[in-house]
């Protein structure tokens, strides 16, 4: 593993198939506030670069990032997808959604929950995204079309996903951070689980980006070469 970053990560978006956008949290000098610096990673050259903020919300939101962007008080700290139709649905930490048409107004808001209890993180999947639920113990798949559940997998009396905090899709398999300090991984063509990885630090967020993944954990973000 390799260390690529010892601040707070509070977003990671896939740029290219050898590369990723990293957001990190920097302290401001006599100050109890902070900046969001944006940077590529790049795994193949080894490199990174700044990036301006504007790269990194059309890249997350698209061509109408403006819009939306501004109509959010803090855009970083939520996980966004460009659905099949090209509407924006994001998602923030405690359950709050909302879905931005292709002009980039929200047409509607409200609240992801599963028995009552907020669901979190966004992976795309075709026509459907799949979330997270840490005190039910599951990952839910949604239908994006009507954002109504298609799909459960693991309960609160299961150890399948044990506290999960964050899903993400590569070729279609799925890969959630759980347990504290595992990877498990959904397999996309008869949705069985296994265990994928397991680390000695707390992991908060897992990638798999090309022939690279990268791990946010406790201790700094790390890429891994798959």
């Amino acid at each position: 593993m390799q260390l690529i970053s010892n601040k707070e990560i509070v977003d990671v978006i896939r740029y290219t198939d050898h590369s990723a956008i990293i957001v990190e949290k920097i302290p401001l000098p006599n100050t109890n506030q902070y900046k969001a610096q944006y940077s590529v990673v790049d795994f193949e050259n080894n490199s990174v670069d700044i990036l301006t903020k504007s790269a990194y919300l059309l890249k997350k939101f698209g061509s109408k990032y403006e819009a939306i962007s501004n109509a959010m008080p803090n855009f970083v700290q939520c996980d966004a997808a460009i659905l099949y139709d090209r509407r924006v649905l994001v998602i923030f930490p405690n359950g709050e959604a909302g879905i931005f048409d292709r002009e980039g107004e929200l047409e509607w808001n409200g609240r992801f929950e599963y028995h009552d209890n907020p669901t979190k993180s966004l992976a795309l999947e075709g026509k459907y995204f799949w979330s997270v639920c840490p005190e039910e113990n599951c990952v839910i798949r949604y239908f994006s079309q009507n954002m109504k559940l298609d799909l459960r997998i693991g309960s609160k009396d299961a150890q399948t996903f044990v506290s999960p905090t964050h899903i993400s899709c590569a070729d279609g398999d799925l890969y959630v951070c759980c347990d504290s300090n595992k990877v498990r991984k959904i397999n996309k063509d008869d949705y069985t689980v296994s265990d994928y990885l397991n680390f000695t630090d707390n992991i908060k967020r897992f990638y798999k980006i090309g022939d690279w993944s990268v791990a946010v954990m406790k201790s700094g973000t790390y890429v891994l070469e798959n």
